[in-house]
């Protein structure tokens, strides 16, 4: 990244390993939608790149249990080594943690290295039947996975998913896989209204046309859901959550917030509602829903393209009305 929505591909240094880390030769890597909320700042010299998968090239003296051209998908961070969580030899909570494709170069590369690198912890293998995109998909889903599972849906419940890029589509595949009894969806575009009937949506509102907020009261008969995620990240989604949520319902904030929320906390206190943070990832049950066919990746991935082509992808997740997962293929 070389200015606001200026991609260049560039020749580059290869990654230095480290004594704890190993270097993937990467295959996939997507377009995450908040690689898009960076794009969108000046923020000079940035690799993206955290949704990927590969195949591991070299291995750090310290590293146990990976061995050279294991297919793997990775979580990336470096911890501070210094905050309360690091001394407590949790290193994985750092108050301070580096993040790759953020503070350090990500996997929009031909090389990544991950410098913590923990069989199980931050490395995972990738079963022979996955793809490597399903396994560049893993970490999107993994969020999905650990918001929807951290929301505690019963099957007889009904859950609304506000906003429907990825991690909203893939909310709706694992609520779907839980087996919540009613889904309903609200977003904007064509194709990804599509996309949410496919993944088990039983509502769909196009909320371009349609007022959303009446229309979830009307597929509940007035009473509105129990569970909303909010995926969106909006303020009109957020206050509709609000709105739609019935008394004791939880709404999981899971879209990431580019500008602060003006609100009043009166409803949600009347309504005795429960707004729980959600930023966390649970890779071992994703690469379980795909494993098992309860989760789909390839209907939701639209684009693909070679490094070469970056900033035509970048431009492609932001703008195209038909984009869904951007994907950027090595093989």
């Amino acid at each position: 990244m070389r200015g606001a929505r200026d991609i260049r591909t560039e020749v580059v240094p290869d990654p230095v390993l480290e004594p704890h880390g190993v270097i993937i030769k990467v295959k996939a890597c997507g377009v995450c939608g908040s690689d898009l909320h960076v794009y969108k700042r000046d923020e000079q010299g940035t690799i993206f790149g955290h949704e990927f998968s590969g195949d591991v090239v070299e291995i750090g003296s310290q590293v146990k249990g990976i061995v050279t051209g294991m297919r793997v998908t990775a979580v990336g961070f470096k911890p501070c080594g210094k905050c309360f969580w690091c001394v407590q030899g949790k290193g994985y909570r750092c108050s301070h943690m580096a993040l790759l494709g953020y503070q350090f170069p990500g996997a929009m590369a031909e090389y990544v290295h991950i410098p913590h690198a923990v069989l199980g912890r931050t490395v995972f293998t990738v079963p022979a039947e996955l793809s490597y995109e399903d396994a560049a998909s893993v970490e999107p889903l993994s969020i999905s996975y650990f918001s929807v599972n951290r929301a505690q849906p019963k099957e007889d419940e009904v859950a609304a998913v506000l906003g429907l890029g990825v991690i909203g589509l893939y909310a709706i595949q694992v609520l779907k896989a839980l087996g919540v009894s009613k889904i309903v969806a609200s977003g904007r575009r064509g194709a990804r209204l599509k996309a949410a009937r496919a993944c088990g949506a039983d509502v769909v509102i196009d909320a371009a046309k349609e007022d959303a907020l009446a229309a979830a009261m009307a597929a509940t008969a007035g009473m509105g859901v129990n569970t909303v995620m909010e995926c969106a990240g909006m303020q009109a989604t957020f206050d509709q959550s609000i709105a739609m949520t019935r008394g004791g319902g939880k709404i999981m904030l899971v879209g990431i917030y580019e500008q602060p929320l003006a609100w009043d906390p009166l409803t949600a206190i009347s309504k005795n509602l429960a707004l729980v943070g959600c930023l966390g990832g649970n890779f071992p049950g994703a690469i379980d829903l795909l494993r098992n066919g309860k989760a789909d990746a390839k209907h939701l991935i639209t684009h693909r393209f070679t490094l070469e082509q970056a900033s035509e992808a970048f431009r492609t997740q932001l703008h195209d009305p038909g984009a869904i997962k951007v994907m950027f293929k090595m093989e």
